[in-house]
């Protein structure tokens, strides 16, 4: 080429006597570039239907001499001319791939990137189509997607290896550029990598009065080049070229529909639709704003290469519509006034196709359906959420309005919320001076059915540390709870007017009129919303200010209503803790420090307060109980979870009922509500309720701590702690409703409680659950001489220990030299529980004389088939058969032991044999109903009216083990319902049992060891009196 032609390129030549270029020249570069360009394709990279050679650089020229409005072809210089000229030269050189580049490929981040994509991939025939064509299709794609960052650094003189080694080539660029400024090629290589990133609406890095010298003509705007570098690129979709974004991230469910269509080569125009006036007749003088794309599909065949061309058509709208968005930002803020991008739309009217279907079949909305239910009580069943809704809306925009301040290095403190109830006129009015809306907010948040602005990515990019209250953005529907018209008018920094909405009718159409801001009410005339409600009839309005109350608790900005132009009230309180002292003291219980108090802790994201009164006899504070029969019917009990200040539930927090008065208060976290904001949507580390519980933890511990710290013996403060507990989670001697929302982690958090004594050779402790679950192995001695050692410890302040008081009164000390001794033990308490829940029972030592039982529990390891004893009420409710071997050290005629933890039976005897084949016959089949029976067969051959009866004198059992068979099996069988079991008892002869273990007996001796007393029952040794059938066993 001699000379330009093209407009763009003419433009640009002319600042080749500028400043920051002199001795450049730009026909030279373009030479260079398309013998680079031509390198393109080689190797088997980029070499199938795509042309990315000079061609496209001339196309790319083409589109922006109409993209670029006429306005603004008059304002731009000759250097933002020579910028977006040699971006569209350069953009693409990154999918220059060499030979030797190609054969060093797992040397870089290809390899890496591979698995990746091989792992992750959704779609079959993509991962295929990988597979088949091998690493030069996987190669091509990693390129493809990495092409815009290999440029940028090649430009930068830099040739990091983790995108492909080019050394060559980043020297022939290096070459060709040595006479640009440094400044002007590094915001060259920035432009040229934008096309491919996400990130065009940073002003402070796309500048957009960028100077690279004294004059006007060195000024460029990098944000409107980057826009129109990246829309030229998405626009050149003709047949002679593939786009360079990422298949995967056009359509995401199917790639290889996109693959599909760029082998068809289909699209013949991409081009400016003609605007017509209101004649229908083609009028030049508008400005026009849509882009028509010509194209066509012949045959059935072609159907997925026409969604595929479809699904890319559908994500250059969202780029369409961000950069229209980006451009008018730029406008307001930064002053870019002139630089224009009408462009909104895509018309896909000229695509023809011929064998199938254009009409895509998909699942629809019945609108008006749907907004019925939104409005309707299905989703909200309170109509109070009016109030709360447009109130936390007002809330989020004051908030991001702050944060928008504070971004710009200013304060913003006069953030407020307003609400004004005119009964006479019957319109309820929310105001605040937040953010405002723009069109474009209206259009795409305010009556886009669940779109919010606060999940908007760009919104999240900038402000990655900001928590919204709404987040549905369904919120707006609720007013048509209460009102079938409704005003709105806002005010947005964005731009020059305010914007008005008349919304008639959930269903209805509404209009949008433009109003000077000077006419506007001072409190949103800078910036802000007024949203007003033509509240209906029927609807009662008394409650107003309870309603306002019950949702709105600690927000982090003011609320006031007013009520027919009278004063403001203030709305919510300053913290949690406050509530709960106004409650206290209206209720008669003053809050002084000595009878009643309220605490408040934060923990993580979340604070909670809660009330205590104190135990004059007892020397702490308890947690109280929330009574709701003492709430007055206008009053509302103060407790509950709330999200940024706005209650969200109204139970105990961390509980599915009302138990403790506390409430909680959850600021800038992720986990947000359901819906309807009736519940926290919880995460699966249960993150929000850990903190909830980590409170209640910490108030027992330092109530224990606070009673050492009075010269209580510490045995003393840890039996205290269980009662300080009750109100918080269920214990065996609890009675009371309690209802946590996820006991197994309220369990784990209060296990961190210092609560068991533990004593190892000699040394007392006091530890926690989790302390002695984290244990190998632990001892338990069971006896009345550990439990009288016990007491004396937790009634008398000593630096004793139980060993030394055992040893004190016992020639022989037991607990000698023994490690890890638990001497507190008590199966009632759930934490004590969780102690030993992943621990068995490894050793168990009888000592007759002594009546004592010492247990060793070490880590699981499958010792023994456990089963519950469901008639056996709380004591000794568990019953251990082994399955191994297990010799239990000191017994004589017994076949067991019972302790605190359940009863254990002895390997070596009749009845252990005989027990193992009962469960071999009913696990043969792994059915629910087996498992039932097994364990109601098991609960009547240990039931404690046998085993604790027939050790008394004179009682004669002959009758009583059929007796129970008979009335409870046959009853429990009865009701199941299943024919296949059967179970049949004839007479047994059971021997009389006696208080003497002398004499001669036909039948086998069950007799079991407690610490302190002996308990026996015999049964036939033949066990011929019983027999069952399981399914076919016979037993």
């Amino acid at each position: 080429m001699n000379q330009f032609t093209n407009y763009v390129e003419l433009q640009a030549e002319k600042a080749e006597n500028l400043s920051f270029c002199r001795g450049i020249k730009l026909l030279h570069i373009r030479d260079k570039v398309e013998t680079m360009l031509g390198f393109i394709g080689k190797g088997g990279i980029f070499e199938e239907y795509t042309v990315h050679s000079i061609e496209h650089i001339d196309e790319m020229l083409k589109i922006v001499e109409w993209l670029i409005p006429d306005i603004t072809k008059e304002k731009m210089t000759y250097a933002e001319w020579l910028m977006l000229t040699l971006a569209i030269y350069f953009h693409d050189l990154g999918m220059v791939v060499t030979k030797d580049e190609f054969e060093h490929r797992d040397e870089t981040g290809f390899k890496e990137y591979k698995e990746k994509v091989l792992e992750n991939t959704e779609e079959f025939e993509y991962e295929e189509c990988a597979k088949e064509r091998g690493d030069s299709f996987l190669y091509q794609e990693f390129v493809r997607e990495n092409h815009a960052a290999r440029i940028r650094q090649w430009i930068e003189g830099k040739n990091a290896r983790n995108l492909g080694e080019a050394e060559a080539v980043c020297q022939e660029i290096e070459d060709i550029l040595k006479n640009l400024d440094k400044m002007f090629k590094a915001d060259l290589a920035m432009i040229c990598e934008s096309h491919h990133k996400d990130d065009i609406e940073d002003f402070s890095k796309y500048k957009v009065k960028k100077m690279y010298g004294n004059t006007e003509n060195e000024k460029v705007n990098l944000n409107y080049i980057a826009i129109i570098l990246r829309t030229a690129d998405l626009l050149h979709i003709t047949r002679d070229r593939t786009p360079s974004v990422a298949r995967r991230l056009i359509n995401v469910s199917n790639p290889v529909s996109v693959l599909e269509w760029e082998k068809q080569m289909a699209v013949r125009a991409v081009r400016p639709k003609d605007q017509r006036n209101e004649e229908g007749v083609v009028d030049n003088s508008k400005q026009k704003d849509t882009i028509e794309i010509t194209a066509y599909f012949d045959g059935a065949e072609t159907a997925e290469a026409y969604f595929g061309l479809s699904s890319y058509l559908q994500y250059t709208r969202k780029e369409l519509a961000k950069c229209c968005e980006i451009v008018e930002k730029a406008q307001k803020r930064e002053g870019a006034v002139g630089y224009e991008f009408p462009w909104r739309e895509v018309d896909e009217s000229q695509i023809e196709v011929n064998g199938f279907e254009k009409k895509k079949l998909q699942f629809t909305i019945a609108q008006d359906n749907i907004l019925q239910l939104l409005v309707g009580h299905t989703l909200y069943n309170d109509s109070s959420v009016v109030v709360r809704e447009l109130v936390q809306n007002g809330i989020d925009a004051v908030r991001l309005q702050t944060e928008y301040e504070k971004r710009n290095g200013k304060d913003y403190s006069q953030g407020k919320v307003w609400v004004e109830w005119n009964s006479v006129k019957r319109q309820l009015s929310f105001w605040d001076n937040g953010t405002g809306m723009s069109i474009q907010d209206v259009e795409n948040y305010l009556l886009k059915v669940g779109a919010s602005k606060y999940r908007d990515e760009v919104v999240k990019k900038q402000f990655p540390n900001f928590t919204s209250i709404s987040h549905f953005g369904i919120g707006i529907l609720t007013c048509f709870m209460v009102a079938n018209d409704i005003d709105i008018v806002t005010s947005s920094d964005e731009q020059e007017e305010a914007n008005s909405i008349n919304l008639r009718k959930v269903n209805g159409s509404y209009l949008l009129r433009k109003m000077d801001k000077n006419e506007l009410d001072v409190r949103i005339k800078q910036h802000g919303t007024m949203v007003k409600l033509y509240v209906r009839s029927d609807v009662d309005m008394a409650k107003l200010e309870n309603d306002l109350r019950k949702w709105i608790v600690v927000p982090e900005i003011p609320v006031y209503l007013s009520v027919d132009g009278n004063e403001n009230i203030r709305i919510g309180y300053n913290s949690l803790k406050e509530i709960l002292i106004k409650y206290l003291n209206e209720t008669g219980h003053d809050v002084d420090g000595e009878k009643y108090d309220v605490y408040e802790k934060k923990h993580g994201n979340v604070t909670v307060a809660y009330a205590v009164r104190h135990l004059k006899y007892m020397s702490d504070w308890c947690l109280m109980s929330a009574d709701n029969r003492r709430v007055q019917r206008k009053a509302i009990l103060p407790i509950g979870t709330c999200v940024e200040g706005i209650r969200v539930e109204f139970s105990t927090p961390g509980y599915k009922n009302t138990s403790i008065l506390a409430i909680a208060n959850i600021k800038n976290s992720k986990y947000q509500t359901n819906v309807a904001r009736s519940a926290i949507e919880l995460d699966a580390n249960n993150e929000i309720l850990s903190d909830i519980y980590d409170v209640y933890k910490d108030y027992v511990q330092e109530q224990m701590d606070r009673l050492e710290d009075q010269d209580y013996a510490q045995s003393w403060a840890v039996s205290e702690g269980r009662y300080l507990m009750r109100p918080l989670i269920y214990d065996d001697y609890s009675n009371s409703r309690i209802e946590p929302i996820d006991e197994d982690v309220l369990i784990h958090r209060l296990a961190h409680l210092k609560c068991l004594a533990l004593e190892n050779e000699g040394v007392r402790q006091i530890v926690s659950a989790e302390d002695v679950a984290e244990l190998e192995e632990i001892n338990i001695f069971e006896c009345e001489m550990t439990r009288a050692g016990e007491y004396l410890l937790k009634e008398v302040r000593s630096s004793a220990t139980l060993s030394s008081l055992i040893g004190v009164v016992c020639k022989d000390n037991f607990l000698a030299g023994v490690k890890n001794v638990i001497c507190n033990i008590d199966m009632g308490n759930l934490l004590h529980q969780y102690a030993l829940k992943n621990k068995e029972v490894s050793k168990i030592e009888v000592a007759h004389k002594e009546r004592r039982i010492h247990v060793t529990y070490s880590c699981k390891n499958d010792l023994w088939y456990e089963f519950d004893l469901r008639n056996r009420g709380l004591a000794a409710r568990s019953l251990y058969i082994p399955k191994k071997n297990m010799i239990i050290s000191g017994l004589k005629e017994e076949i067991g032991v019972k302790n605190f933890g359940g009863i254990y039976i002895q390997s070596n005897t009749e009845l252990c044999e005989y027990l193992i084949k009962v469960i071999g016959a009913f696990q043969s089949e792994d059915t629910e109903e087996n498992k039932i029976l097994l364990e109601v067969f098991l609960s009547y051959v240990f039931d404690n009216k046998v085993l604790e009866v027939a050790y008394k004198q004179d009682v004669n059992t002959s009758n009583m083990f059929k007796q129970l068979l008979e009335e409870r099996f046959v009853s429990h069988w009865s009701r199941s319902g299943d024919n296949r079991v059967r179970l049949s008892v004839e007479q047994p002869q059971l021997p009389p049992i006696q208080r003497s273990v002398s004499g001669t007996y036909s039948g086998i001796g069950l007799s079991l060891r407690e610490a302190s007393i002996h308990r026996r029952l015999y049964l036939p040794q033949d066990f011929a009196g019983i027999s069952a059938e399981v399914n076919g066993t016979g037993l």
